[in-house]
């Protein structure tokens, strides 16, 4: 049985906050079976939606969910909703891993000190304006590019590898946990992994002082983003199992995975139901987290249904 359940809510921004219905959602989660929600918080939130997560947060706990925080984007190093750059990556552009053009700049440099402090400052009011339980690094992103911005290069030289870059990644990763349990020392922290990483690097991720829990997120269902034939888009989520087991044995810590059962076209909703229940029999994650109404399904009643109905059947 899996200790904790959560319930991946990566609804952002709530410009329009009907409080009922959030409270409605978060007992719907606890009717499922769910034990913890993870909510999403970028730049855009701790601009314009201070208090409407403070409801969100407020309602989950009166529901008797834990509280999981996904810092979304920051410095484009993470995953989460929106998919959007950093409005302080933007603004700061002496900050940036220079030359880089590809999928969502612009990334932040690790060695930049002024992205380090401003990232510990974003922490630190999140976590101490609102009363959290844990926090999930979501998919730490871009482990593997190589900055020659200066201090990059004041750290390893000319000729920085891409082991160099991992390593500053994983450098960052222990500084900025260890930061966050200075200030809420009873944190659960989550990494959760890209099997694409290496796993030199996810190793080294899961070894970091003051993770709780580590692992991957993977799918069980074909994607597609409209009207294109659905495909895999993504490994499956049993494929990394034997990774995670070995990686937290090795570091001591406990196992996370992520059911991401989101993209999925109608045609495709028969496979989800089959291999979720086929997961749900074979594996037993401490953490399992699972998408809640999750992003752009074609019908999302139904994969609800489905996720509600197998929970029951095997996560009471």
């Amino acid at each position: 049985m899996s200790k904790l359940i959560t319930a991946y809510c990566l609804s952002r921004g709530h410009f329009t906050v009907i409080p009922h219905q959030l409270a409605e959602n978060f007992q719907d989660m606890v009717d499922c079976g769910f034990t913890a929600v993870a909510l999403t918080f970028g730049e855009s939130e701790m601009c314009y939606s201070k208090r409407a997560f403070e409801i969100q947060v407020n309602l989950a706990k009166a529901a008797g969910l834990k509280v999981f925080v996904l810092p979304s984007r920051l410095g484009g190093r993470f995953s989460g909703a929106p998919l959007t750059p950093s409005i302080w990556g933007v603004e700061h552009p002496e900050s940036q891993v220079p030359g880089f053009s590809g999928f969502n700049p612009p990334v932040a440099c690790l060695e930049n000190q002024a992205f380090r402090d401003w990232i510990k400052g974003f922490m630190t009011t999140l976590l101490t304006d609102y009363p959290l339980d844990g926090i999930i690094w979501d998919e730490p992103k871009h482990e593997k590019l190589i900055s020659l911005h200066p201090d990059t290069r004041a750290w390893y030289g000319d000729h920085p590898t891409v082991e160099n870059m991992e390593d500053g990644y994983v450098d960052f990763l222990r500084d900025l946990t260890a930061h966050c349990l200075a200030i809420k020392n009873d944190l659960l922290i989550t990494v959760s992994n890209q099997k694409t990483s290496s796993e030199r690097f996810t190793q080294a991720t899961a070894a970091i002082e003051g993770i709780s829990y580590a692992g991957y997120d993977g799918n069980l269902a074909r994607e597609s983003f409209f009207h294109e034939e659905p495909r895999w888009i993504k490994y499956r989520l049993e494929s990394v199992w034997d990774r995670t087991v070995r990686e937290c044995r090795q570091a001591g810590k406990k196992t996370w995975a992520l059911v991401e059962n989101f993209l999925m076209p109608s045609v495709a909703i028969p496979e989800y139901e089959e291999n979720f229940e086929a997961y749900l029999q074979a594996y037993r994650p401490d953490n399992l987290g699972i998408y809640y109404y999750a992003a752009n399904n074609e019908d999302p009643e139904a994969v609800h249904e489905i996720t509600r109905r197998l929970m029951k059947k095997y996560l009471r």
